[in-house]
């Protein structure tokens, strides 16, 4: 049986087409995905409020690791307490 997910979304040139829509989604990008990278996983959201959201999974191949560096910083957050009431 094939993978009925293979099929759910088109991506091509940055633009996201849904399965059985003739045209591309009108999204407004809130950041460029990294070079080389194309989404894996769409999830489309529909929020209480009536807006619509894309999220996008991606591989990220890149080498992000920073180089270890010598400086410390100490920071005294006391013994503050916080508490949540209803």
């Amino acid at each position: 049986m094939p993978n009925s997910h293979a099929s759910a979304f088109k991506w091509k040139d940055g633009q996201v087409s849904l399965a059985k829509c003739s045209e591309p989604l009108p999204i407004r990008w809130s950041r460029q995905l990294p070079a080389g990278c194309v989404p894996s996983t769409i999830t489309v959201k529909l929020d209480p409020s009536g807006r619509w959201s894309i999220s996008l999974r991606i591989n990220d191949t890149r080498d992000l690791r920073l180089e270890p560096i010598k400086k410390q910083i100490g920071i005294d957050a006391r013994n503050y307490q916080f508490s949540y009431y209803k």
